[in-house]
């Protein structure tokens, strides 16, 4: 994020329309996602790391979703630390990748994987994430967990896997739920809604993602097609899921109440 973004993102009264994105695990496919961005002059994005998985590939992604032939490597720590991430929000997926959940009654092993993976970012972009994705999904953590996180790291958003197919804000910023995944077939048909919507009050059109998706079903011409049709369309603001968190932190609370 630079400073000429920040300043653009001043709030009114007036409703708005709102559009980010989020890909997971910091794997090399994130190189041909910076080219498209770059290509728009954009950077309405967060990148979920893991950093103590840095340099591992995981060989069975591919044969999991019957693609064999797609790599999931994640970028190396020395990748990490040359700047490939620079003026892109990078947010917390964890140190490893595990359900947190079982870490429920462990608060130095569940405070490890996640803080241990904000001062890693930290110590490569300069700026300490307030955001995470939940590794595994919403099946992977309980509200437990979240109170733990809440109180004992900074983070107070967390991204969810549900698609709500809306553009309705979050109501609690750690179960944020996106609109859909770039996988989804009616992502463009959802984008094209988005874009004719009259905004009443202020909507998001949230688009997450892996990687590794866009080669074993070609959808970078997809998130191309996204981009442009976010940045053509006149009203919308592009906006990192930080960003979006830093405008509405005084509106959406991060969770219930105890």
């Amino acid at each position: 994020m630079n400073d000429e973004n920040k300043s653009t993102l001043t709030e009114n009264k007036k409703p708005k329309k709102y559009f980010t994105l989020s890909f997971d695990d910091g794997i090399t496919q994130d190189l041909k996602i910076i080219e498209i961005l770059k290509k728009y002059n954009v950077n309405c994005i967060s990148f979920n790391v893991n950093t103590g998985l840095c340099g591992v590939s995981w060989d069975w992604v591919g044969p999991r979703i019957g693609h064999p032939e797609v790599r999931h490597d994640r970028l190396t720590q020395e990748q990490l630390e040359s700047g490939i991430y620079k003026d892109y929000d990078v947010c917390v997926h964890t140190l490893h990748h595990p359900s947190l959940k079982q870490h429920d009654n462990n608060v130095a092993a569940l405070r490890e994987e996640v803080v241990g993976d904000a001062e890693n970012i930290c110590a490569f972009t300069g700026s300490m994430p307030v955001g995470m994705a939940w590794p595994g999904g919403d099946n992977e953590y309980t509200e437990t967990t979240i109170r733990l996180i809440l109180e004992n790291t900074g983070i107070r958003f967390a991204r969810g896997i549900l698609s709500t197919h809306t553009y309705q804000l979050p109501t609690y910023f750690m179960q944020w739920q996106p609109t859909c995944s770039l996988c989804d077939p009616a992502v463009l048909e959802l984008a094209d809604a988005f874009v004719k919507a009259e905004c009443t009050e202020d909507m998001i059109f949230y688009v997450w993602g892996h990687g590794y998706e866009l080669d074993a079903f070609d959808l970078y011409g997809k998130l191309d097609a996204l981009i442009e049709k976010m940045v053509n369309a006149g009203d919308v603001e592009l906006v990192t899921n930080t960003e979006f968190y830093h405008l509405f932190k005084d509106k959406i609370p991060s969770w219930k109440e105890a």
